[in-house]
């Protein structure tokens, strides 16, 4: 830990603050301090931040700030942050929890590796009080410091696509909390009843950067019920609303982003293709920011119930008012009881995006309407669009007072333009050199999260892990075997591989139409 930290530029509208070499908790409780004096007193232009093991990512508005102010201001900040006796005497946060049988069903497999019993496992693991020394990955996800090393267990070799809310797992060195449903592949010991998400709340995670842990055993005949995470909101037929008749491959409700939680591990989601949602927003004199529905690669059919007026812009899906062609990129005004079919794409682009005059009305999760799906909130009940799904539309307005800009200009064959990332230096000349040349190919199992390319193999000088630090949208890392990944709008806050270079923020509208099977390659900017 150093009063004089060091920046490493992630792209033109965020910035990397180092302040420390290792994973400590006294480094922690510092960046803790200073995440709470960035929530009472926010740095002018700065969106977002995403706290770490050793550093500080800041997403900022380049309208707003320069580098040279933030990073003034943020080194002033950081001499002036360092924990009070008080804050240090903060009772620890208590979290009951359930081991063993169907709440943590690795809890026998550990005790095997361990050569011990699940009792001792269990009795090891309740001793110890922990610090939260990083949230993220998955939304809420706490990294806790101070586990026992004699319980030290490698991650599962091959991850659980869901995990229920609430576990309580081991992975390496750590242990952890899911605060909500997600993927993962740590080995999962226990579960508790305690709510570690609610959207309602001031603070919607029960645990902070900095907090200090213990675990609970207490059996199932004594816990409460467990709770369900997600928002749950039914809406009925009636005046101003969308009846869904067929979803579309993967059709979610998007703005322009959730920022201003990256710090408890929320990913800012909205649309892929910003510049194509604004100009279907404008055409119907919606507010930029205004929430529209993004379609994959095939949309839904609808029916509308109210008159309002409706806009069509990105990819080209083909769609249908009424059986016939619906031209994008212009307005047009709908009645109650037509219907829009929009059947799939042709030609180059993978998301289309349909604005309605007004808006779609969904409530404001955490600062946006955008849907999260791996979170699980926003948009509707945090996932993509069902048949007999029904959507509010918002009040009309006469006019925001700025004219239609321009959609994205789909041309795959167009090279990505990129910075060197914060671990350029790590990769040989030779790595460089593939990663600039090679034409690679988007792999089948891409996603909102993250691109995965197919191509030549980028193998770092050393290790390709890294102690994990702060995400952008176009950030590209690498795995252990070499393989980039490109981060999307639903990408986890923070990540521990390597990353050789970032996407500029001009073209990342462009990366959000690339879909399975295209081609791309990349340039220096």
């Amino acid at each position: 830990m150093t009063d004089a930290p060091s920046f490493v530029p992630f792209s033109e509208s965020s910035l990397l603050m180092r302040v420390g070499d290792r994973i400590d908790v006294e480094t922690t409780r510092r960046i803790a301090v200073f995440a709470d004096s960035m929530l009472a007193r926010p740095i002018d232009g700065v969106r977002d931040f995403v706290p770490s093991y050793r550093s500080i990512l800041f997403i900022y508005d380049l309208n707003v700030t320069s580098v040279g102010d933030l990073r003034r201001q943020a080194t002033a900040r950081w001499r002036d942050s360092s924990p009070q006796e008080s804050a240090l005497s903060t009772p620890a946060v208590t979290i009951p929890v359930i081991y063993g049988d169907s709440f943590g069903d690795d809890l026998s497999e550990v005790a095997a590796f361990h050569g011990l019993s699940s009792d001792e496992i269990v009795e090891r693991h309740t001793a110890g009080c922990y610090t939260v020394g990083a949230l993220g990955f998955s939304p809420g996800f706490a990294y806790l410091l101070g586990l026992d090393p004699s319980l030290a267990t490698p991650r599962r070799s091959r991850p659980r696509t869901r995990i229920p809310g609430g576990s309580v797992g081991i992975g390496g060195a750590q242990t952890g909390t899911y605060a909500l449903p997600s993927p993962g592949g740590w080995n999962l010991i226990g579960r508790t009843p305690m709510r570690l998400f609610d959207p309602s709340r001031e603070n919607p995670l029960a645990l902070s950067l900095g907090d200090e842990v213990r675990f609970q055993q207490i059996s199932p005949k004594d816990a409460p019920p467990f709770p369900e995470y997600g928002a749950r909101t039914e809406y009925l037929a009636g005046e101003g609303q969308i009846e869904v008749l067929s979803p579309g491959l993967q059709t979610t409700v998007q703005d322009l982003g959730r920022y201003g939680f990256g710090r408890m591990g929320f990913a800012p989601n909205g649309a892929a293709d910003t510049a194509s949602l604004v100009a279907a927003n404008r055409l119907v004199s919606n507010p930029d920011d205004a929430a529209g529905l993004e379609m994959t690669l095939s949309g839904p059919t609808i029916r509308f119930h109210r008159r309002t007026a409706i806009a069509l812009t990105g990819a080209n899906l083909n769609a249908l008012l009424n059986g016939l062609p619906l031209l994008p990129g212009r307005p047009q005004g709908v009645m109650p009881g037509d219907e829009l079919a929009v059947r799939g794409v042709s030609g180059p682009g993978a998301r289309g995006y349909l604005a309605v005059a007004g808006g779609i009305d969904v409530p404001v999760v955490l600062g946006s309407r955008s849907t999260d799906l791996t979170a699980g909130i926003g948009g509707h009940d945090g996932r993509a669009l069902r048949a007999g799904d029904w959507l509010p539309i918002g009040t009309m307005r006469r006019s925001n007072g700025a004219g239609p800009i321009s959609a994205t200009v789909v041309d795959p064959g167009v090279p990505l333009a990129v910075h060197p990332g914060p671990e350029a230096d790590c990769f040989p000349d030779e790595a460089w050199e593939a990663f600039l040349s090679a034409t690679f190919i988007l792999a089948a199992d891409s996603n909102r999260m993250g691109i995965r390319l197919e191509g030549p193999l980028l193998r770092p000088a050393g290790p390709a892990d890294i102690i994990s630090e702060g995400l952008v949208t176009g950030s590209i890392q690498v795995t252990g075997e070499g393989q980039p990944i490109v981060m999307l709008p639903g990408h986890a806050t923070i990540g521990g591989y390597a990353r050789i270079a970032t996407v500029i923020d001009a073209d990342l509208d462009r990366l959000g139409q690339l879909r399975p099977g295209d081609s791309v390659r990349f340039r220096l900017a």
